[in-house]
């Protein structure tokens, strides 16, 4: 699998346990990501500076942060927010660089004991037994307390030592049954198919921190659900029969994609997009939320985005539908996306109002 691939996979795993906040910050984070660098580049740097992303910039960093910031008190002071914040966003890129890594928001709620609450953070690219997080505000104060040389440097030690100790990971057990045959529902496949199918499916769900599981009953399962995620139950036998009729170079992206499918409500939002108001409306439940609920990777108008709209009071108004049993897929509720309202065919004022009366 590509590697920008797996990003996207833990990334899209990551937000399920989320808070909605964190996910709000996270989003607008990542979308002014370049904008706020090359500002910071320009407003900061000299000239000269090695913009180039390496291990080595940021021992050229160093030097910089030390000139600035005679000790960790500057750095809360207001007039170094913006130098701060820059320097932040540019060790988390080195590091998305130099190590199989993403982008994450540590959110705590109220637990204010925590000194790095609320906090941007970069995790490995790894099953959730081998994972590691580094603050790089961590490694920014590190540096300025102790004046260290190579201390930013060292800050992606932890994810190459995750990454490391995944790839020595013990390959699991024959996935064929006892004596070696291939599960009934998927008997098409002989067994170094079917051993290459589980192998494939397994890589596709250690994506979303579903990792260890045993499909040899052709289920899978997934935290799945909006507000809420829940363990769900998802059939194979579909997924086994589009690999068989595809070539076996094929299978891993169909079993990402299929995975991925699951996990971010895809069925839901196709049949809720299918159906008819009438169909859905005794399925439908108002969401308030103090900002719009954001789709990982989605433009505010993508089809695919929940709905919402800003109410009067501030709040934004979505949709909760609750859509049943679908063929191998649970029931689960997840939020209506733009693509069904624009189905429906009603005009948002009418459906606006008809979310307002049911508050």
């Amino acid at each position: 699998m590509h590697e920008h691939d797996r990003t996207e996979a833990y990334m899209a795993e990551d937000r399920v346990t989320m808070t909605a906040a964190a996910r709000v910050f996270l989003d607008r984070w990542l979308a002014t990501m370049g904008s706020a660098l090359e500002q910071w580049r320009r407003c900061y740097l000299p000239a000269d500076f090695p913009f180039d992303f390496t291990l080595d910039s940021l021992d050229a960093l160093e030097q910089i942060v030390l000139e600035r910031y005679p000790d960790q008190a500057a750095i809360g002071i207001e007039d170094n927010a913006e130098f701060t914040t820059g320097t932040v966003r540019y060790i988390g890129e080195v590091l998305l660089r130099v190590a199989p890594a993403r982008w994450g928001y540590q959110d705590r709620e109220d637990d204010d004991l925590n000194p790095y609450n609320r906090t941007t953070v970069i995790r490995s690219n790894t099953p959730a037994e081998f994972r590691a997080g580094v603050i790089p505000e961590f490694f920014l104060r590190q540096l300025v307390r102790d004046r260290e040389r190579g201390t930013l440097r060292k800050s992606v030690t932890p994810l190459l030592g995750a990454c490391k100790e995944a790839g020595r990971a013990v390959v699991p057990d024959d996935p064929c049954g006892p004596d070696g045959t291939v599960p009934s529902w998927c008997e098409f496949f002989t067994p170094d198919e079917y051993r290459r199918f589980a192998s494939e499916v397994k890589s596709a769900l250690g994506c979303f921190g579903a990792d260890d599981q045993d499909i040899y009953n052709g289920i899978v399962t997934l935290a799945v659900g909006t507000p809420d995620p829940e363990l769900h139950d998802f059939d194979i036998d579909g997924l086994a029969e589009q690999c068989r009729a595809s070539d076996i170079e094929d299978w891993s992206t169909l079993c990402f994609s299929m995975i991925d499918y699951f996990s971010t409500e895809g069925p839901q939002r196709e049949w809720l997009t299918r159906a008819s108001f009438t169909q859905v409306e005794d399925l439908l439940e108002p969401w308030l939320a103090a900002e719009p609920e954001l789709s990982f990777d989605a433009e505010p108008d993508h089809p695919d985005h929940p709905f919402s709209t800003r109410l009067e009071d501030g709040s934004y108004l979505h949709f909760l539908a609750t859509v049943p049993d679908l063929d191998g897929v649970p029931e689960i509720t997840t939020l209506v996306p733009n693509s069904a309202v624009r189905a429906w065919d009603m005009p948002v004022e009418k459906l606006v109002q008809w979310g307002i009366q049911r508050m």
